[in-house]
């Protein structure tokens, strides 16, 4: 894969749907957070603090730290997308809303959604992700490529 790599606009959309639907969840609660933080114009990223540190403690705070970066980067992308992918991975991904309710926040048709709308979302946020790692300081062996590319 290089810069020029092209990529499997359907199964990069897929990837980035695992990634939000199943995996976010999963570390947003592991650094102690809602799904639903992703929603707030400005993150807060509160310091975890304790009197007492023990060799768990010590980890269990570092990996706290870890995550925190990762939510981080998550955030930055969903804002950095057009305003449409936007309003997609927020109704969908954050408020759980149905395709339904989301379209009634979008001046397009059912089918322009399934077939172009949604799908250009999820790879605007894998493009924007690749980018927001590096800049919330995601370590390498963290850092994921949301991106499955052509043969």
């Amino acid at each position: 894969m290089n810069i020029y790599s092209d990529i499997d606009t359907k199964a990069t959309a897929k990837n980035v749907d695992h990634f939000l639907r199943k995996q976010l969840p999963h570390i947003m609660l592991r650094c102690g957070r809602s799904i639903t933080d992703l929603s707030s114009p400005k993150l807060s990223l509160a310091p975890v603090s304790t009197s007492m540190r023990t060799d768990r403690q010590e980890t269990m705070i570092i990996n706290a730290v870890e995550l925190e970066n990762v939510v981080q980067a998550v955030h930055n992308s969903i804002l950095a997308c057009s305003d449409i992918s936007k309003i997609i991975l927020m109704d969908i991904y954050i408020h759980q809303y149905t395709v339904d309710r989301t379209l009634m926040d979008l001046p397009y048709e059912r089918s322009q959604y399934f077939h172009k709308l949604k799908p250009k979302s999820l790879v605007e946020f894998a493009d924007y992700y690749d980018y927001w790692q590096s800049k919330c300081k995601v370590n390498e062996e963290d850092k994921l490529d949301l991106h499955i590319y052509k043969d």
